[in-house]
């Protein structure tokens, strides 16, 4: 802020907490960029009904735009280009390209080579052998030699040349254009996409007015373009398409009356163009500013990565085997789902909402030294201390005690004071976790009927507004297996757990996966750990499941602040003084965490037995025994062992 201060937007505020309210909601999901990631696989055993199959009939053609605009391909014939043959015409002691080099730094490399040569870069003389080029620049033939990644251990490139009969061009569809440029990185600038095909080399020269070379396979009405020999196909299934196989009600533009989710009820929503659908919100987040004086550090340099939705063994629903970590085995063509239709593949689904698990460490990742050299896409986090506190109103009006239940939970993890929510771009590093404290003596309800008093939003009344949510979420999905246990809060809960963490199976990590190129036998190579995941079947496991949340510190964190609820409503209460001093002993030494288990365990009523004074001891017993008949346990006790606790409890009353 001008003066100074630190604050924390109020759209920031609202956007985490809406975020949670559609999962905890278990509301739509809907605000997705529908993309067509596409796939590209040459050696994955796991992919290969899903693209080796579909990668076949691929067939070389130049990409035009007409002077009236329109896109076309001119189909052509392609050699194959040795590149040993390349070198040794043009008289080199070295490899033509370096492995690892680019489709820009190729196309450099050649520029210069040609021009120590006197050769025309965009025309190549040669003889055809088979399907290879011979005789290198002083052949009968003439064609276009086109170059892609020169990946490890790549021995040839290719010439395009024209076919004896011209073929009719080809048009490319609007849809099959945009598909083309998402999979191959147009929205990257060259910078940024400096080692792609597209945004670093070849866009530039398309828009130059220049014929692209590129490898198409025709599927129906469709046309499916890429720029290497084995193409980057588009998917057949969208990402809205993935999200419609779950419940095509997700993506519905306007929804009818009731049918809103509960983040639309309480946030406001635009379904459509149309202003008649859409909702204002009911709940408003202030800026919050900081009530203490504090320093920002500057974290080292790094690269802010996000989960791409092209990376389908992590973003799209996976059969898996009992541990949740691999591809189900068991059957002999054991495939993953992708965005490509297959016969194992008919609809593929969403996984979820992204979310960053909290843990208790935190540091930005260290960039590889590719990372370090490449400036323009690196950033620098500022970070305040642990123990930063900012303060700030919510405004709402014309909530139901649900909605407001709902609210409530979201801000306090239902109450649990030891989950964290994720805010600000150090989310995947661990920075911004933060936790809400409500004012309970500050803050009221003003009911709509102003002839009634204001309500204070105290500790109680919160607790009985998020159980009216709960049970609210519990009778909606009892169908289902209930709310509160179910695959989408129990993955909610454990990511917003820092103790969760602790509990990772050994060699998992909260880091991004990493792409490293380095030196094997004097030569450039890749460590691709997305490629090497993939080619181990692996899947990225619910997180509740992976580190088996809840672990032994979180049940010990919730028995103590059980423990602690039930000390507290036994102080304030009128139970006989001998009671009570013998519960909060048996609270002390069990894991009875509510008063109903205090009451019907086996150490109270030892420490009951052991009463030297009959009159206490009658007296107390009339006190137990009323409380079991008034909830029918000791008429119709729950299990066996409820059963002899009672039959302990009569026999030892005759005695007296």
């Amino acid at each position: 802020l001008p003066d100074g201060r630190y604050a924390i937007p109020g759209s920031s505020l609202k956007g985490l907490i809406r975020a949670v309210v559609e999962i905890a909601g278990f509301g739509r999901m809907r605000m997705v960029d529908d993309i067509r990631p596409g796939l590209r696989d040459i050696s994955g055993k796991y992919v290969k009904d899903a693209y080796q199959q579909r990668a076949r009939g691929v067939r070389p053609g130049f990409l035009r735009r007409d002077n009236d605009g329109k896109l076309t391909i001119i189909p052509c014939q392609m050699t194959r280009l040795p590149l040993n043959g390349l070198r040794d015409a043009l008289g080199l002691q070295t490899p033509v390209f370096d492995t690892g080099a680019s489709v820009r730094d190729k196309y450099r490399r050649w520029c210069d080579l040609c021009a120590q040569h006197g050769w025309n870069p965009e025309r190549l003389r040669f003889d055809l052998q088979g399907d290879s080029a011979t005789n290198l620049g002083a052949g009968s033939l003439e064609g276009t030699p086109v170059f892609t990644g020169q990946i490890h251990g790549k021995k040839k490139d290719f010439i395009f040349h024209h076919t004896p009969r011209p073929e009719e061009p080809i048009p490319v569809s609007d849809d099959d254009w945009r598909n083309f440029l998402f999979v191959h990185g147009n929205d990257k600038s060259a910078t940024e996409g400096r080692d792609l095909s597209w945004p670093g080399y070849w866009k530039e020269k398309f828009r130059e007015g220049s014929d692209v070379p590129v490898f198409y396979i025709k599927e129906g009405p469709h046309i499916r373009i890429g720029l290497a020999y084995l193409p980057k196909l588009a998917g057949d299934f969208g990402t809205h398409d993935c999200i419609r196989n779950s419940c095509p009600e997700h993506l519905d533009t306007q929804p009818a009356p009731g049918t809103y989710d509960l983040a639309d009820l309480l946030f406001g929503s635009t379904n459509s163009d149309d202003q008649n659908a859409a909702l204002r919100g009911r709940v408003s987040f202030q800026t919050a500013l900081a009530c203490n004086s504090m320093d920002a550090r500057a974290e080292d340099d790094t690269i802010l990565n996000s989960p791409k939705p092209s990376y389908f063994p992590n973003y799209l629903v996976q059969e898996t085997d009992g541990t949740g970590m691999y591809l189900q085995e068991g059957t002999k063509n054991v495939q993953y789902f992708t965005y490509l239709s297959s016969p194992t593949n008919k609809n593929p689904r969403l996984r979820g909402f992204k979310r960053y698990p909290a843990r208790h460490e935190f540091g930005v990742q260290r960039l590889t030294p590719d990372q370090e050299t490449n400036r323009a896409v690196q950033i620098k986090l500022h970070t305040l201390g642990k123990g930063a506190t900012f303060e700030g109103t919510i405004l709402f009006h014309n909530l139901k005690p649900e909605e407001l239940g709902a609210l409530l939970w979201a801000l306090t993890w239902g109450g649990d004071p030891g989950l964290r929510h994720g805010l600000g771009m150090g989310k995947p590093f661990g920075f911004g976790q933060v936790r809400f404290e409500i004012d309970g003596a500050s803050s009221i309800l003003v009911p709509n009927d102003l002839s009634q008093r204001t309500i204070p939003l105290n500790e109680d009344k919160q607790k009985a507004l998020m159980a009216e949510f709960e049970r609210h979420m519990e009778k909606a999905a009892e169908q289902h297996g209930g709310w509160k246990h179910s695959p989408q809060i129990r993955n909610l809960l454990a990511m917003a757990d820092p103790e969760a963490a602790n509990d990772l199976p050994h060699g998992m990590e909260l880091r991004h996966m990493r792409i490293l190129r380095c030196q094997r036998n004097g030569k450039r190579v890749n460590g691709n750990e997305f490629v090497w995941a993939e080619q181990k079947a692996m899947v990225l496991a619910d997180y509740a499941d992976a580190t088996g949340w809840p672990g032994e510190a979180t049940k010990k964190r919730w028995h103590a602040a059980q423990s602690d609820q039930v000390a507290q409503e036994l102080a304030s209460s009128d139970i006989h003084p001998w009671l009570q001093e013998q519960l909060n002993a048996v609270l002390s030494e069990s894991h009875a965490s509510d008063l109903d288990a205090l009451m019907r365990h086996n150490k109270l009523f030892k420490k009951w037995k052991s009463i030297g004074d009959p009159e206490l001891k009658r007296e107390t017993l009339e006190i137990i025994k009323a409380y079991w008949e008034e909830r029918n346990w000791w008429q119709n006790p729950d299990n066996k062992s409820m059963r002899q606790l009672r039959d302990k409890y009569e026999r030892e009353a005759k005695k007296l």
